[in-house]
């Protein structure tokens, strides 16, 4: 209940410090950003249990289309953990493509110089890979924090 408490005073301090002219359209606990609202989740599941756990609060694991929104959802890791922690995406390999969970355009072009590399069962986006400022392909079985994110 502690890591909770202090979860909560770190998201308000967040958004007092950083973010005070986000409009106030997101429900409680999410953070509001060219048209999304957003929310990190430290604790840490494989790929599918955080997107369905995003999906039954009325969202997806976060898609990224421009370089504010990469920043953005970095730099928000960056604040509530106090490191580049390695957080899962909202892409994954469907069919040898790789697709949105939240149904959007797949148009990210930020993956690190070999990446995505498709090695054995790296069918999953993760951001932060070992703290380094690109994204990455990796085994969707891993436990990893994670981001939703959800239209207003």
């Amino acid at each position: 209940k502690a890591a909770s408490a202090l979860y909560m005073i770190v998201l308000l301090i967040i958004y007092i410090c950083v973010i005070d002219d986000w409009s106030k359209r997101c429900p409680p606990g999410w953070t509001e950003s060219d048209q999304k609202c957003y929310m990190f989740h430290s604790s840490k599941k494989d790929w599918a249990d955080a997107e369905n756990f995003c999906t039954t609060i009325g969202g997806n694991l976060a898609s990224i289309h421009t370089a504010e929104e990469y920043k953005l959802i970095r730099e928000g890791i960056q604040m509530v953990t106090g490191t580049n922690k390695n957080t899962w995406k909202g892409s994954w390999v469907g069919d040898g493509v790789w697709l949105w969970s939240d149904g959007s355009k797949f148009d990210f072009k930020g993956w690190g110089k070999v990446e995505p590399n498709g090695q054995a069962k790296e069918n999953c986006m993760e951001i932060n890979y070992k703290g380094q400022d690109y994204v990455n392909d990796t085994n969707c079985d891993q436990k990893k924090s994670f981001f939703c994110s959800k239209p207003l």
